[in-house]
């Protein structure tokens, strides 16, 4: 029997806040009810024309309902503890939140493509964006990683994206969107980090 490692905290910090913060805005949200929602949340009207661009971070720190918030924390949770040891605290934060905003840049389009006006809430563009991250993970790992592989990376994105698809109520654009901008971000900072000059001893 091997020796199992045990959890270290310290290891994501990031992941952490983050899940706190998501569960203390809900909590908020749900007493002070819908004026912080229409202020807070994605919605293409206010920011194309009114100019409010500060709706792309804050949407993707609150929530419908319980079920909606605790599913995007259990990824988050998930995810979360695996990436941020591996990419670090800053590069983690950075993957969240422009995943979030990529999510959010998707589901505008929509509605303006689609003529389709609704407005969303939500941290699942920022979770796909884990997600996408994920995917490079694993294909930099020779196609398995931590017990995850490629094959069933992506056929738990394909059910994903279709069960979107199929729901009511889902902005499926923005896990789109967040998935995108999560494999190119990921992509983009392993290649930083493979052509970063090594320093050679004296």
């Amino acid at each position: 029997m091997g020796e199992q490692k045990s959890f270290d905290y310290r290891g994501c910090l990031v992941t952490i806040a983050l899940v706190a913060i998501n569960c203390i805005i809900y909590i908020y949200c749900t007493y002070a009810g819908d004026v912080v929602y229409n202020i807070g949340c994605m919605d293409a009207e206010r920011v194309l024309l009114d100019g409010e661009y500060y709706r792309f971070f804050t949407c993707m720190f609150m929530h419908g309902g319980i079920d909606h918030i605790v599913s995007n924390m259990i990824f988050l949770a998930a995810l979360g503890e695996m990436l941020e040891r591996v990419i670090g605290h800053v590069r983690f934060a950075v993957l969240y939140l422009l995943s979030g905003v990529g999510g959010s840049f998707f589901s505008i389009a929509h509605v303006v493509l689609s003529g389709s006006y609704h407005t969303a809430i939500g941290a699942s563009g920022a979770v796909f964006g884990l997600i996408g991250a994920m995917v490079i993970l694993v294909v930099i790992h020779n196609g398995h990683y931590e017990g995850i592989s490629i094959k069933r990376m992506l056929f738990a994105i394909a059910y994903m994206v279709y069960d979107g698809m199929r729901s009511e109520n889902v902005d499926n654009a923005a896990h789109i969107g967040g998935l995108i901008f999560g494999v190119l971000i990921m992509a983009v900072m392993y290649v930083i980090e493979t052509h970063k000059p090594r320093k050679r001893d004296d």
